[in-house]
């Protein structure tokens, strides 16, 4: 399986009909169907492409999202034709350093060295998504990670297809189950612990179960 480097510039548009895309947990994630995709590099920065077939989940269509989810929540399902947005960057919260550099591993195999792992920082939790992801942190392991955090994976700078590849080779790593959410050019400004909230209200309301 094999991803590929970005090549498009960082965009930071500002209307959007949805708050964030939430993308589902590692272990569960409902409305799917099962689909042969490509992940595909960028055309015009890549000539010569690798590409394997993958077995991906898809989001079928908006019919499958349960009614309460549709009228109480800020929840959009994703698609796989949805653009890159944001820099490549995956932002952690309630992960530790050691799951990281499993991650980290995850993506080598997928070719996809490119992303930047982020954590949540303690000085985060009150400022936007787009500050957090935009964030640099060259060193891990001095970073102080903020505690007692749910487990959440914030993707940016991916396609909707893209994004579905790695959450389906994301149980490989063989860590406790995530939620993913995308972020979305609605979602950029808003504060990291207002979306926390949102994401895990409609992560219960979709799984039946209550965040520990």
């Amino acid at each position: 399986m094999s991803i590929s480097s970005l090549g498009s510039a960082i965009s930071k548009p500002t209307s959007s009909s949805s708050s964030y895309t939430y993308l589902g947990s590692s272990s569960r994630i409902f409305g799917l169907v099962t689909s042969s995709l490509l992940w595909t590099k960028s055309k015009s920065h890549h000539t010569n492409t690798k590409l394997k077939k993958q077995k991906l989940c898809v989001r079928n269509s908006a019919q499958e999202i349960p009614k309460t989810l549709e009228e109480d929540s800020k929840f959009v399902p994703l698609d796989p034709q949805d653009p890159r947005f944001g820099p490549p960057v995956l932002l952690l919260l309630g992960l530790q350093l050691h799951e990281a550099q499993k991650i980290q591993e995850l993506l080598k195999e997928l070719d996809g060295e490119f992303m930047e792992i982020v954590f949540c920082t303690d000085d985060m939790i009150k400022r936007s998504l787009w500050e957090a992801v935009t964030t640099k942190q060259p060193d891990l392991k001095r970073v102080k990670i903020a505690e007692s955090l749910p487990r959440i994976c914030f993707l940016s700078g991916l396609t909707g297809e893209e994004m579905m590849m790695f959450i389906d080779a994301f149980p490989e790593t063989g860590l406790e189950p995530v939620v993913f959410a995308a972020m979305v050019p609605n979602s950029a400004d808003k504060p990291i612990f207002e979306l926390t909230e949102e994401i895990m209200g409609d992560h219960e309301l979709l799984t039946g179960s209550s965040s520990s």
